[in-house]
């Protein structure tokens, strides 16, 4: 069997990976191919994990070489708080020491008392640190996530992370006449995992961030089948976990040292 996972990062793709490569009997694999080719694709079995991102429409001819498609979707609030953090590794190698302090001495402020600052204040400041304007990235994930279901999504089953971390694998076992289970990240990918959950955006957005990015979400919320109307946020007057927040970013940081 050939099997295609396709979405945006910080989704699950890399999980599923490993959960579809331990009940496929040691499959080769293909990992984020820039492009993927036909001869790439002879294998068999062969699993490919394919970032949205890098998704070109020539690709959409080699789906029949594929016996399994899925595509993995992800709430883009949550998605947005993973990308947030996990920027600290794209990021690294341009940021000087003092850089990184800012970074992080603003994060744990944000652990102690997640009410008292905003996705929207955080945001701003990366931007002022790295140049990366996570609000841009936001909307152009969600165009692309959209436009990719309306070409060819048809084509694919689509697997909502929630369901994946909360365990909830009958319908795609079914579509893929396999057994999977929760995937144990391999230790040269883990610095992609986190939490592993889903709902933190309750804890990290305030009544600021809802009135910019509910305008942003709505279409893409209703469309792939999300409640466009619960913003509910966390009443909860708790830190944040240190381990999936600032220790996270230090534990990135780390992997990409200073040159000084």
């Amino acid at each position: 069997m050939r099997a295609l996972i396709v979405g945006e990062g910080k989704s699950g793709t890399t999980a599923l990976l490993r959960s579809l490569a331990e009940a496929m009997d040691a499959p080769a694999e293909l990992f984020e191919p820039p492009l993927m080719t036909s001869e790439a694709l002879e294998p068999d079995p062969l699993v490919v994990k394919k970032l949205l991102l890098s998704w070109k429409a020539p690709e959409n001819t080699l789906l029949e070489h594929f016996d399994k498609r899925i595509f993995i979707v992800r709430d883009p609030r949550d998605r947005l708080v993973s990308h947030l953090l996990y920027d600290a590794y794209n990021k690294a190698d341009g940021l000087d020491a003092d850089q990184r302090k800012k970074w992080l001495k603003l994060l744990a402020r944000k652990t102690r008392n997640p009410h008292k600052i905003s996705m929207v204040h955080l945001i701003n400041a990366w931007w002022r640190l790295s140049r990366s304007d996570l609000t841009s990235h936001y909307v152009r994930a969600l165009d692309r996530s959209t436009g990719f279901n309306r070409r060819i999504g048809s084509e694919f089953f689509t697997l909502r992370y929630e369901d994946y971390v909360d365990g909830e694998f009958s319908a795609v076992n079914e579509y893929l006449g396999l057994t999977i289970e929760p995937g144990v990240v391999q230790s040269s990918e883990s610095r992609v995992a986190r939490s592993s959950t889903h709902g933190e955006w309750r804890s990290w957005f305030t009544p600021a961030d809802i009135e910019v990015f509910r305008p942003l979400s709505h279409d893409w919320l209703k469309k792939h089948g999300y409640d466009h109307r619960d913003w509910d946020l966390s009443e909860s007057t708790e830190p944040l976990d240190p381990s999936t927040t600032i220790e996270y970013v230090e534990g990135l940081f780390e992997r990409r040292p200073t040159d000084a």
